[in-house]
């Protein structure tokens, strides 16, 4: 034998009821299997464990040999072990409480996440959420650091699910002495005239390519880029008037942290809509902390997004 076991805890529940029964047929009964198949499970732990277990005797049930009476106490603490296991396993399952480990994309953070948590925290006090802020959510997820992540519906794997929360409208952000600041709404084409303002993010994100894709389906040429190191490059270099930025979010303050004013002005175009949403393995069902989030999550979109138009 390896040191790697090969039996499992079905048969060592069949071998220690066959114990307290002292027969195999009603060990059966009492286990809702056939004679058969408990009979050949157990004879499969006894190769498995170079030992034989069990004294047949013809139409007087069995009896343990001496290493059966060795190993049964042991096979019984195991099974209690597994028992134990399922158990908090299952506590863990329905807890509301404790950490709760969210990968969340970056541009969605500094508006959704945060107002989602100071929500959770006069709601849930005992739940803890960590934000793990980056460009790609799903890593975290494959690799088993987060149990959910907060992306756009553009960031996919075959190993995930996403679950729409909203679908918000698109707008421009631009300086509030640019041209178009006083418009209320725009088209791309209006925008095209002017350098667009963009993350230098990995392509796998997929935020490149919808946007060109928007452009695309407005039968407009893509603006010159410019990329910038993220979120707060972008405001500022829009408040200075060198470009423009696509977002979903409003913000809360039009000032840039270097003194300049922002407006926002609407998108006019029929582009693709972009949804965001959460993600999660398809081979993991939610414990109650997810779900609790989900739900915390979704009332704070409905407050903070203006739906896109169908």
């Amino acid at each position: 034998m390896g040191d790697r076991p090969e039996f499992s805890l079905t048969q060592l529940l069949y071998f220690v009821t066959i114990a307290e029964t002292g027969n195999i047929s009603e060990a059966a009964e009492r286990l809702h299997a056939s004679q058969s198949a408990v009979s050949a499970a157990i004879q499969r732990l006894e190769r498995q464990l170079a030992n034989q277990l069990l004294v047949r005797h013809h139409a007087k049930g069995v009896s343990l040999t001496s290493a059966g009476k060795l190993l049964i106490d042991d096979a019984r603490a195991i099974l209690r072990q597994a028992y134990a296991l399922n158990r908090y396993s299952s506590r863990l399952q329905d807890e509301s409480e404790g950490r709760l480990d969210i990968a969340s994309y970056y541009s969605i953070t500094s508006f959704l996440m945060l107002r989602t948590i100071s929500r959770i925290a006069d709601c849930q006090p005992r739940l803890t959420v960590k934000v793990h802020d980056v460009h790609s959510p799903i890593d975290l997820l494959l690799d088993g650091t987060c149990e959910l992540a907060v992306t756009y519906s553009i960031t996919s794997s075959e190993e995930t699910r996403f679950t729409e929360v909203v679908t918000p409208a698109l707008y421009a952000l631009v300086a509030q002495s640019h041209p178009l600041a006083d418009s209320g709404t725009v088209s791309l084409a209006d925008l095209a005239k002017y350098p667009i303002l963009m993350a230098d993010v990995p392509s796998s994100t997929g935020i490149q390519a919808y946007v060109e894709s928007a452009f695309i389906k407005a039968d407009v040429p893509m603006p010159r880029v410019i990329y910038t190191t993220g979120t707060e490059a972008m405001r500022a270099l829009a408040g200075a008037g060198l470009g423009f930025m696509l977002t979903h979010h409003r913000p809360q303050s039009m000032d840039t942290p270097d003194g300049s004013r922002i407006a926002l002005v609407a998108i006019t175009d029929d582009i693709p809509h972009l949804s965001i949403g959460v993600q999660m393995l398809r081979s993991t069902v939610p414990t109650q902390r997810a779900r609790n989030f989900v739900t915390a999550l979704r009332m704070t979109a409905q407050q903070l997004y203006t739906p896109a138009t169908a």
